[in-house]
């Protein structure tokens, strides 16, 4: 299985240079990307596409803030075409409905399908991208990701194993509930470190928190997923990057 990076996780190198980011993880292997975390413009894209035609890596997906998703779609569409990619993914519900009433939430889904439909027209597959405020409970006793499955039927999921695992669901299985409409996965291991009287969890690199992989990866492949990407947030990204792509060869191999 391919095993790529999302660039949330070398965000500050590739604010100074996008090629001196990728650069060392290309030399480590890694041929594919998530792109977050960037200026979504004529420039960067076509910086991209010099890296693409340079190293042969591809632009697997591009991670987006939902108000360019649905308010810059003739941007965002040209960013994918000039650089190849066929993927964009909302990075998260917008603030306004994570801290708003939960009529805020369904009518926020209510536009994922419709906004399907505009990229799709297009050539570009939309997807969602959670974080843990999917898993708080709703009056009705349901998540928020449980009345998003169900209130939609085109969109698709990208799952973050970190956050998954964060809210006490095995990430593994979450995959399997989504299906066919899981598109990829952010492989994100999951730790915890004492702080007073407090746990804290953290990320860590793939194998040296409490995630299993091995199930995490045998499900992503059964469901069809059609990208898996390494995310942290780490003040040491190569270092965090290396341990965790050769940990997921590892698994892959066994």
């Amino acid at each position: 299985m391919d095993i790529g990076v999302q660039t949330f996780t070398v965000r500050k190198e590739q604010k100074k240079n996008i090629e001196g980011a990728y650069l060392p993880l290309i030399e480590l292997g890694i041929k594919s990307f998530e792109v977050a975390r960037i200026d979504f413009n004529q420039k960067n894209a076509d910086e991209l596409k010099r890296l693409v035609d340079k190293y042969g890596i591809e632009i697997r997906s591009i991670q987006v803030k939902p108000k360019y998703v649905f308010g810059a779609v003739d941007e965002i569409v040209d960013f994918c075409k000039r650089v190849g990619c066929t993927r964009v993914v909302i990075s998260m519900l917008p603030f306004s409905v994570i801290l708003g009433k939960e009529k805020k939430f369904y009518d926020f889904i209510a536009t994922l399908d419709r906004q399907y439909d505009v990229y799709k027209e297009r050539d570009i597959t939309l997807a969602y991208h959670h974080h843990n405020w999917e898993y708080v409970t709703l009056s009705n006793g349901k998540t928020r990701m449980d009345e998003l499955l169900s209130g939609t039927e085109k969109i698709r999921i990208v799952n973050d194993t970190y956050w998954t695992a964060r809210c006490g669901i095995d990430p593994a299985k979450e995959i399997e509930r989504f299906g066919a409409r899981l598109l990829g996965v952010h492989l994100r291991d999951l730790t915890h470190s004492a702080k007073g009287l407090d746990v804290i969890a953290k990320n860590c690199p793939l194998g040296e928190g409490v995630i299993d992989f091995a199930s995490v990866l045998a499900s992503a492949k059964e469901v069809g997923a059609e990208y898996l990407v390494i995310e942290e947030k780490t003040d040491t990204p190569y270092e965090s990057i290396k341990k965790s792509y050769l940990h997921c060869k590892a698994v892959i191999k066994e």
